[in-house]
């Protein structure tokens, strides 16, 4: 039976808005912590076994004993949120700048769940001690025993993660469980090396887990169809009929295709459960629509489902699963467009469903049609609305064949994981935010002899170590100074980085690696001795670049024509200007970056441009380059509280300048010079991904229709950044937008009734949406000040 044959659009839609408010009303997540505790008796039981059989055996345990649920909303069996808790810092209404540390301890997840029911502080507690004992952690403390104090004021920051990846679903689609089982076994019979025998036997294990959860779940659904009737009754039972078929065998048609994509999207981030490092989905329309194709399904219909989709990524009342990516759209290798009508039914379920996750993200080309241009301009130009991300396919391709070293037949393969960062499906794992970099806090400790000015503590040479006597001395040489710092600490900060890797390999991923090239390699996608994927690297996230590029600018200002205020200015900046308000207004005049002044802008160029490549100098844990990103998700603000007063008169504890923007507030040129100052930068070099973000006043827009609003966005904005015949070498490559202004957010706090009648105004935040709603005054602050309507005026 067709699940068309049982309910309409309108009645799966009905389902699928019904399931999001009920997904809302969830206050407590739990899920993971059961997880835990069997994974704690599984530890206790295959103790014996290696690592790779353990932990599969694991996975099948937790899929076996773990409790399942169908609500009487669903029309698709699956939920992450078993995989997370309620943590994430940038989307809780807790959340405070001067509060982060960074993500550094292996057990704060644990004060992330209160006692509920059987659940007691005991069991909580007790659980958290084993944690902290087992070797992952132990590897991870020595990990930051490191970094010592650098990390206390965020010189740099490391993570404990894989990094954002993009599993490659289509294979599993195509020919089922069964079929990566059989590519298992072929493998191994041509195999000799013990380890990774063991590692196949581990895999084909770990895939046993994803068919004890269908089975499990098609007897729920059995359940539900034998208490219910009508419509309700015959719904249950496809799912049911649907769950003996896939993930086991490969899906016929889309309902079976989505199925069976959610059933192991489920156990991939049951494997890395508590809080898995941010899966994306990959080029969704190019995922489905084969299966849409199968029985001709209608864009309406196939809308209809793929509600249920999205509504499976929204974890909980405040969709803690963020940074989960879903891409349409683009080029082929070739360069015919790939939008299809799965592409325009996902932005149909996006755009009525307007929900806070998964992030949409849209590549566009050159030969882009209008089409996709017009549909887009109803989710730029509704209020409260979901803006997607923007990524130009024709500079990505370039930036990931010169310097990732991409093979041409996988590059229409891209995707974007986590919020910007440019990955091939199913083969790279790009560690992406493996490392941050702070710039400014180098420049602070460059300035003041090494001692930091928020504390006081002594961090590096001081300037006379250096050779530098007098403070004209160190201002004339603050590029030498400021550079061999960054080399320092640049240094110690991928040796940290490569160590917190190495205790992530401790955790292995033996079903994830099954989507990841595995079953090729036979190697585990975290291994650190051996590359289990075609493609690897480790990011690197660097901050500060308009605060380092205008400091410079305002140095040059101040030698060339108050020389004998060096120390003058030295000691406002220790004093944060409290004495000498006068001279941070000398500071402030300085030329910045963003108003197409060529000094300053050849400056940023240059420290980009010399940055990137001293970080791609730098290998990580199997050899290969560290990826320069020039993103800040939000860290601009909290690396921003450990940052003391700055040459271009911006005051201690106050944000940087998020990505490679103008910090705010200083361009104040209009759109047309703010563009092509960003057009200097040397965008081929930004190989990790880079963040770019414009708040833009619908007021500029003068058509009468969405579509005609979008096709002037794509002549407005997106034409002349992406495309401008006037940039040599590599174009800008990624775009979010806030089409809103700052009066207008405030009208929405202060009366959220009326402006967000339902609870939810989306707005972008980095690579991510959120509930505006939902966010700690110090992110919604942050979102309307760098609106910053002067920069982009028209």
């Amino acid at each position: 039976m067709r699940i068309e044959k049982i309910l309409d659009a309108g009645e799966l839609t009905e389902l699928a808005k019904k399931r999001f408010q009920e997904e809302r009303g969830v206050d407590h997540l739990e899920g993971w912590f059961l997880a835990k505790e069997i994974m704690r008796e599984c530890d206790r039981e295959y103790k014996e076994e290696p690592d790779c059989i353990r932990t599969a055996k694991t996975l099948a345990a937790v899929a076996e004993k773990l409790p399942l649920w169908l609500s009487d909303h669903q029309v698709f069996a699956g939920t992450q949120d078993d995989a997370f808790a309620r943590s994430y810092a940038l989307i809780n209404p807790a959340f405070s700048v001067d509060s982060f540390t960074g993500y550094c301890d292996p057990v704060a997840v644990f004060g992330d769940i209160d006692p509920v029911g059987d659940i007691t502080r005991e069991r909580i507690e007790e659980l958290k001690e084993y944690n902290t004992k087992t070797a992952f952690s132990r590897a991870l403390c020595s990990a930051y025993d490191k970094a010592g104090d650098d990390t206390s004021e965020a010189i740099y920051f490391i993570e404990q993660v894989t990094g954002h990846l993009i599993p490659d679903m289509r294979p599993v689609l195509r020919i089922g469980v069964e079929g990566l089982k059989r590519r298992i076994d072929e493998q191994r019979g041509k195999e000799t090396d013990v380890q990774k025998l063991a590692y196949y036997e581990a895999m084909d294990t770990a895939l046993g887990a994803v068919l004890v959860i269908a089975e499990r779940y098609a007897a729920l659904a059995e359940e539900k169809a034998a208490a219910a009737a009508g419509k309700d009754r015959e719904r249950f039972l496809l799912m049911a009929e649907t769950l003996k078929n896939v993930p086991l065998h490969g899906a016929c048609n889309l309902y079976e295709a989505i199925q069976s994509f959610l059933l192991m999207w489920q156990v991939m981030c049951l494997e890395q459960t508590p809080n898995p490092y941010a899966f994306s989905v990959g080029n969704a329309d190019r995922i489905f629509e084969p299966y849409r194709l199968a029985e001709n399904t209608d864009r309406e219909m196939a809308a209809a489902l793929l509600k249920h989709l999205l509504v499976f990524y929204n974890v909980a009342d405040r969709s803690w699963a963020i940074s989960q990516n879903l891409i349409i759209g683009g080029k082929s290798n070739t360069g015919e467009d790939m939008t299809n009508v799965t592409s325009y039914a996902l932005l149909d379920a996006y755009y009525d469903m307007n929900l806070p996750q998964p992030i949409l993200s849209v590549k566009l080309h050159k030969n882009t049609p209008n089409e996709l241009y017009e549909s887009l301009g109803r989710f730029l130009f509704t209020p409260g609305c979901l803006t997607p991300s923007f990524f130009n396919d024709d500079s990505v391709f370039e930036i990931l064949r010169e310097k990732n070293k991409v093979d041409p037949e996988d590059l229409e393969d891209y995707s974007v994981a986590g919020c910007q960062e440019p990955l091939i499906m199913g083969k790279d794992n790009g560690n992406t935010t493996n490392s941050w970099l702070n710039m400014a806090k180098v420049l602070e400790l460059s300035l003041n002899g090494g001692v930091s000015m928020i504390s006081g503590k002594k961090f590096d040479r001081s300037s006379e170590e250096f050779g530098y006597h007098t403070d004209l001395e160190l201002l004339q040489n603050i590029r030498t100074v400021f550079y061999e710092n960054l080399e320092l600490y640049v240094d110690r900060m991928t040796a940290c980085a490569n160590a917190a890797s190495e205790a992530v390999s401790l955790l292995q991923v033996p079903f994830l690696s099954t989507l990841m090239g595995g079953i090729e390699s036979g190697i585990d996608v975290r291994d650190t001795k051996a590359q289990g994927t075609k493609y690897n690297g480790s990011g690197c996230l660097i901050h500060g670049l308009s605060v380092v590029a205008d400091s410079f600018a305002a140095i040059d200002t101040l030698l060339a024509e108050r020389p004998e205020d060096a120390g003058r200015m030295l000691e406002a900046l220790r004093d944060n200007f409290e004495h000498d308000p006068e001279m941070r207004q000398y500071l402030m005049k300085a030329e910045k970056y963003g108003n197409n002044i060529a000094k300053v802008d050849d400056e940023a160029a240059e420290i980009a441009e010399r940055v990137s490549d001293l970080v791609s100098s730098r290998k990580n844990y199997l050899g290969n380059p560290f990826r320069a990103d020039w993103a800040s998700p939000s860290t601009h603000l909290l690396y921003g509280y450990w940052v003391g007063a700055t040459p271009d008169g911006r005051k201690a504890r106050e944000q940087l300048g998020y990505g490679i923007d103008p910090l705010y507030g200083e361009a104040h040129s209009g759109l047309g010079f703010r563009m092509l100052s960003n057009m200097k930068l040397p965008f081929g070099k930004m190989n990790g991904g880079c963040a770019s973000h414009l708040g833009v006043n619908p007021n500029y827009f003068k058509a009468e229709t969405f579509e005609g609003k979008g096709l002037e966005f794509k002549d407005k904005i997106i034409a002349p950044l992406f495309y401008n015949p006037k940039k040599e070498g590599i174009a800008p490559f990624y775009l979010y937008v806030n089409v809103t202004t700052p009066e207008m957010l405030r009208k929405v706090l202060d009366n959220p009734k009326k402006y967000a009648p339902g609870g939810v105004y989306i707005m972008r935040i980095h690579g991510t949406f959120v509930n505006f709603l939902d966010l700690s005054p110090d992110i919604q602050e942050d979102i309307i000040k760098r609106l910053d309507m002067e920069s982009t005026s028209m």
